[in-house]
């Protein structure tokens, strides 16, 4: 086997989270997992990618950050390495990393159905008028920058907390309106009106909890999440079951989102009511590994059945099984 496998870190050796901002998975033991399987493994730091000759049979894999920055320096470095070999994952991943608007466009490109959502940068946009709805910020983990808008009036609310103009700007848009034409300050006025990146997503009435879904190749590991009292989010709340059997129809969902996305593994966000399940959210990088870590068992995936394997489990040899089965379909 010829091709080369680079794993790529951060210049300190970190390469995917463990759990807390001070670990990392082990990069000795996945290297030597991956070696084990024939390919030729070369370790090199992100910082070190400039000039690399690499070949299309080659694969890349690489680690993302919740950093922003360090995540924007990633997004840069590995742009036109993406034609020129096998990213793992595929650099549309690495865009929806902290992105939930990508991850919005992401799902459409790839035609998975769901909860709708309205992405926009311009709040106002939103003129239908379909409440409620779940108002998200395009960043942020957990509950973070997540709000249910029942009526006109709390959106309203929302555009005046987090889409209002500072004073000086204020004042600076008044000064423009003396000096420019009214076209000119019309173009101005917009470009200064107050925008970030958002999505209003539909809500799911009547839900006690949702289902957070890791999937390692063929193993899927899941918690059951439940919401605080007068409060719909389930992500963030603190209240799981890691010992709740997870319906099949959880499962059976979960597999037909990650076929779709055809990654090494996956995080999952997944609703259940009246035997529906609704796609919140996904993560294919960098996500909390809690559910593996916590579990008392998993599923594995046999062809179209489930068996369910008692016992805790790696996160490094979990992560190592994943990469390992994704290299051997190429």
């Amino acid at each position: 086997m010829s091709n080369i496998v680079y794993l790529v870190t951060l210049p300190n050796g970190y390469f995917i989270s463990a759990g807390q901002s001070w670990l990392s998975i082990d990069v000795n033991y996945l290297e030597c997992a991956i070696s084990d399987r024939g390919y030729t493994v070369v370790r090199i730091t992100i910082d070190k990618l400039a000039g690399l000759d690499v070949y299309k049979d080659d694969f890349l894999i690489y680690t993302s950050s919740p950093e922003e920055h360090i995540r924007e320096y990633i997004k840069n470095s590995l742009y036109f390495f993406s034609g020129k070999c096998n990213l793992i994952p595929k650099y549309e991943f690495l865009l929806a990393h902290e992105d939930k608007g990508f991850q919005e466009i992401l799902k459409r490109e790839l035609e998975i159905k769901g909860l709708s959502a309205f992405y926009h940068y311009d709040i106002d946009a939103y003129s239908h008028g379909n409440y409620p709805v779940v108002f998200k910020t395009v960043d942020g983990a957990g509950s973070a920058g997540v709000e249910l808008v029942k009526n006109e009036s709390e959106r309203i609310s929302i555009k005046r907390k987090l889409f209002s103009l500072s004073l000086f700007r204020s004042i600076l848009l008044f000064m423009r309106w003396l000096k420019l034409s009214k076209d000119e300050f019309n173009f101005y006025k917009y470009r200064h009106k107050g925008f970030r990146p958002f999505i209003l997503q539909e809500f799911v009435e009547g839900l006690e909890c949702d289902y957070k879904i890791l999937i390692f190749s063929d193993r899927y590991f899941g918690l059951k999440r439940y919401t605080k009292k007068n409060d719909f989010r389930a992500s963030g709340s603190g209240y799981f079951n890691n010992e709740s059997e997870i319906p099949e129809d959880v499962l059976n969902y979960s597999a037909f989102i990650f076929d779709k996305m055809k990654v090494p593994f996956l995080s999952l966000d997944i609703a259940y009511l009246d035997e529906c399940c609704y796609l919140i959210e996904y993560q294919v990088l960098n996500f909390g590994p809690l559910t593996l870590t916590s579990s008392k068992f998993h599923y594995w995936r046999k062809k179209e059945s489930w068996v369910k394997v008692e016992g805790k489990a790696s996160l490094d040899e979990n992560y190592a099984h994943a990469y390992a089965d994704y290299l051997s379909k190429f």
